[in-house]
């Protein structure tokens, strides 16, 4: 059985899928207890730039340690999001779109 924030991952899985892979890389990160609490649930390179993307279901907000690290990643010049699969999807459209890419 899939999760809320589950059904928001695959539509984001399948938008990344469709920009291929001359446009992203990315990472779904997994931290089991191992890795840095509050690393986002994505991890791209989106045309050159570096991207932290949480994934959250409708109706909730990141966490406090979620926001220091979507805040660490912009001060060492990365972008990142946290949102609903469209407010995600809306938002890296936007970015490519600024940068002459459709998607």
């Amino acid at each position: 059985m899939k999760t809320p924030e589950g059904w928001e991952k695959q539509e984001i899985d399948k938008f990344l899928k469709a920009l291929g892979p001359d446009i992203v890389w990315h990472h779904k990160t997994i931290t089991m207890g191992y890795g840095a609490s509050g690393a986002p649930d994505y991890v791209l390179c989106l045309a050159g730039g570096f991207w932290g993307v949480e994934v959250k279901r409708p109706g909730k907000k990141s966490t406090p340690i979620q926001n220091r690290r979507m805040e660490a990643i912009r001060k060492a010049g990365g972008h990142a999001v946290a949102g609903t699969a469209e407010v995600v999807i809306q938002v890296l459209r936007y970015w490519l779109a600024v940068r002459g890419i459709s998607a």
